[in-house]
C-alpha cells in the first residue's frame, strides 16, 4: 500500500477502519472469542487455579439444604449439643464459601490483568507496524480507545461473566445433583423449562449484538470528535466555532445516548423474561411437591430441603441467565480490537542491511502515483544527490519535493523506477536499516511528554556532553541552561510548554544528535527568526563535506549556499545548478526570487 501524498496531491481518504457489525460478512462471535484464546492460554494455570477455588465454594451449597433437612427432618427434636453446632456450622460454611469466593475472584482479577497487558502490547506492535496508508484513515482518538480502552473494557466485561458462571453455575451444578438425590422426578420436571430459557435468551442475545455493536460505532464517533476538538482548538476558536463544534459534539452524544439506550433495553429485556418463564416451572414443581407431601411420599424435612435446595437453584440460574449478554458485548469490542490487529503491517521487500553509508542518493526514472489522484506525484523523476553536499529542492506546493523524501524513507513505493543509496537498490533492504541512515526535520514538529533531553536522544543512549554540543547548533543552549532543570526540564505534550520556534530547534537538535549519514530539513528553520535562522545555518556549516544535507524550503534565502538547487514542477525537475547559475539562467528560480523580494 502506498502512502498518503505529502502535498496537494493527496487522495481522497481511504475507508476508515471498519467497525463492529452485524452482517453475513461479520465474523462470527465464536471466531471472535476463538482469536483472544492465544491471550488467555498463557494463565492457564492461573484460570484452573481460580476454578479449583470457585468449585470449593460450590462444594459448600448443598450442605445448606441438608443442614435443613437435618434440622426439618427430626421435627425440631434436637439435643442440647445441636443447639450450638448447627449455628456454627452454618456460620463455618459461610465463611469457608467466602474465603473461597475471594481468592476465585482475586485469581481470576490477576489472570484478567495479565491479559490485557498482553492484548494492549499486541494492539501496540499492530499500530508501530502498520502500513503508513493506515495512519491516513485512523483517527488517533479512536487509536488511544482501541488499545487502551477496548481491552480494559473487554476483560472487565468478560470476567464479570466467567466469575457469574463460576460463582453461579458451579454451585447450581450442585445443587442440581443434590436435587437429584432428594426427588429424581420433581428435578426431572424442572429441567422442562430449559429449552424454552434457552430460546429466549438466544433471540435477546441476537438483538443485544445488534444493539451493542451500535452503540460501539457511536462512542468511537464521539471519541474521535473529541480528539479533533482538542487538537484543533486554535483553528476551533480563531474561526468562533465553539458552538459550531458544541452542535456536532451533541448530534454524536445524542446518537451515542440512543444507542446506548436500545442496547440498554435489550439487556434490561432478557432477565424478566427468563424469570417469567422460571416461574411458571417453579409453580408447576411447587404444586406437585405440596401433593407428593400430603400423599405422604415425602417428609417434612426432605419437602422443606427440596423447596429450599429449588429456591437457591432458581437464584444461582437468574444469575446465569444474565451471563450472556456481558459475553456479547465484550465480544463485539473485541471485534473492534481484532480489526486493529489485522491491519496491513508494512513488508520488506528485501532482506539486505545498510551499515555505514556515505549518503549518495539517486533516484531514476521514478514514477509515483497515489491512489485517487488526477495525475502522478512523480513523473519519471531523475535526481542525483551527491555524498557530503547540500542539495536543496525548491518549488510550488505539489510539485513532489515532500513526496522524494516520502520515498527515500521507504514510507511510499513508486510504481515505477529505482531508488539507490549509495548505487544499492532500497527495495533489497529492510525499511528499518534503510530510516536509520536518515535524520529529519519536518515543518510538523512532533515532540513527546517528556524532558527535553528525553526528546533529543530520542530512542539512542544519553550523552550530555553530545546534548550540549547540539542544542547550542541550534540555537538553543541558552534557553535550556536558564531552566531549572535543564536538560531535565519538561516541554509538555508535544511541546506545548516551548514557543513554536523552541519546538523547532528543539527538533532540529533532535536530528543532529542522530548519528545519521543524510539530514533533512523539511521547512525546518520556518518558525525561527533570522538571526536564530542564521545561527542555525551557519552551525550547519561544520557538518558541510561530512554529511548529505537534503533542504526543502519555500524561503529562498536559507539555500543560497546550497550546493545544487533543483526546482521541481508537475514531478520533475525543470532546473538543477547553484544559486547564481539559475539567477544567471533567468527562468523559473530567478522568478521565484524576484517575487520573494
Amino acid at each position: 500500500m502506498q502512502a498518503s501524498p505529502p502535498s496537494d496531491h493527496r487522495p481522497q481518504p481511504l475507508d476508515s477502519l471498519p467497525q463492529p457489525a452485524v452482517s453475513a460478512s461479520t465474523p462470527g462471535l465464536r471466531q471472535t472469542a476463538r482469536r483472544l484464546l492465544p491471550f488467555f492460554w498463557p494463565q492457564r494455570w492461573g484460570l484452573a487455579l481460580t476454578m479449583l477455588a470457585y468449585l470449593g465454594a460450590a462444594a459448600t451449597e448443598p450442605l445448606i439444604p441438608a443442614l435443613i433437612q437435618k434440622v426439618f427432618g427430626d421435627g425440631f427434636r434436637v439435643d442440647a449439643f445441636a443447639v450450638w453446632w448447627v449455628p456454627v456450622v452454618l456460620i463455618g460454611l459461610f465463611v469457608l464459601r467466602g474465603i473461597f469466593s475471594f481468592l476465585g475472584q482475586y485469581l481470576l482479577n490477576w489472570t484478567s490483568s495479565r491479559t490485557v497487558m498482553r492484548l494492549r502490547l499486541a494492539l501496540v506492535d499492530a499500530l508501530l507496524q502498520a502500513d503508513a496508508a493506515v495512519y491516513t484513515s485512523l483517527q488517533p482518538g479512536v487509536a488511544v480507545s482501541k488499545v487502551v480502552n477496548d481491552p480494559q473494557q473487554i476483560m472487565e466485561r468478560l470476567s464479570t461473566s466467567v466469575i457469574t458462571v463460576l460463582r453461579d453455575g458451579l454451585p447450581a451444578l450442585a445443587m442440581l445433583g443434590y436435587l437429584f438425590y432428594l426427588n429424581w422426578q420433581l428435578t426431572l420436571l424442572s429441567m422442562v423449562t430449559t429449552p424454552v430459557m434457552g430460546f429466549v435468551v438466544s433471540k435477546v442475545s441476537r438483538r443485544v449484538r445488534a444493539m451493542g455493536s451500535a452503540a460501539y460505532d457511536a462512542q468511537l464517533g464521539l471519541v474521535g470528535k473529541v480528539e479533533d476538538v482538542s487538537r484543533a482548538w486554535r483553528v476551533v476558536r480563531s474561526f468562533d466555532a465553539a458552538e459550531h463544534e458544541r452542535q456536532r459534539f451533541e448530534q454524536l452524544a445524542r446518537e451515542a445516548q440512543r444507542a446506548a439506550l436500545k442496547t440498554a433495553a435489550a439487556n434490561a429485556s432478557a432477565q424478566p423474561l427468563s424469570q417469567f418463564v422460571a416461574s411458571i416451572g417453579l409453580s408447576v414443581i411447587v404444586s406437585l411437591a405440596l401433593l407428593q407431601a400430603r400423599g405422604a411420599h415425602t417428609g417434612v424435612g426432605e419437602f422443606s430441603a427440596f423447596i429450599t435446595a429449588l429456591l437457591l437453584l432458581t437464584s444461582r440460574l437468574r444469575h446465569l441467565t444474565e451471563v450472556s449478554q456481558p459475553i456479547i458485548n465484550g465480544l463485539v469490542v473485541a471485534q473492534g480490537c481484532l480489526q486493529l490487529l489485522d491491519t496491513p503491517r508494512e513488508q520488506d521487500s528485501g532482506s539486505g542491511i545498510f551499515e555505514h553509508c556515505q549518503g549518495e542518493l539517486r533516484l531514476e526514472a521514478v514514477t509515483l502515483r497515489y491512489p485517487n489522484a488526477d495525475r502522478p506525484a512523480l513523473d519519471a523523476l531523475q535526481l542525483h544527490i551527491p555524498s557530503g553536499r547540500t542539495t536543496a529542492l525548491v518549488g510550488s506546493s505539489g510539485a513532489g519535493k515532500s513526496s522524494v523524501i516520502q520515498l527515500l524513507l521507504g514510507f511510499a513505493r513508486p510504481q515505477q523506477g529505482r531508488i539507490l543509496l549509495d548505487g544499492r537498490d532500497i527495495t533489497a533492504h529492510t525499511r528499518a536499516s534503510l530510516r536509520r541512515q536518515f535524520a529529519v526535520v519536518s515543518q510538523d514538529i512532533v515532540l513527546f511528554d517528556g524532558s527535553i533531553a528525553d526528546n533529543i536522544a530520542y530512542a539512542q543512549h544519553r550523552d550530555d556532553a553530545r546534548l550540549e554540543q547540539v542544542l547550542r547548533a541550534a540555537h538553543l543552549w541558552d534557553f535550556v541552561r536558564q531552566q531549572p532543570q535543564g536538560l531535565d526540564s519538561p516541554v509538555g505534550a508535544n511541546g506545548s510548554l516551548l514557543s513554536g520556534g523552541q519546538r523547532q530547534r528543539l527538533a532540529i537538535a533532535r536530528a543532529l544528535y542522530k548519528e545519521a549519514p543524510v539530514w533533512v530539513f523539511d521547512e525546518a528553520t520556518s518558525a525561527l527568526d533570522t538571526e536564530s535562522e542564521r545561527a542555525v545555518q551557519q552551525a550547519l556549516e561544520q557538518w558541510q563535506g561530512k554529511k548529505t544535507l537534503i533542504v526543502i524550503a519555500h524561503r529562498l534565502s536559507t539555500i543560497r549556499h546550497a550546493d545544487c538547487i533543483h526546482v521541481m514542477s508537475q514531478g520533475r525537475v525543470i532546473e538543477s545548478g547553484t544559486h547564481e547559475a539559475l539567477l544567471a539562467q533567468e527562468g523559473v528560480y530567478a522568478g521565484m526570487v524576484r517575487a520573494q523580494h
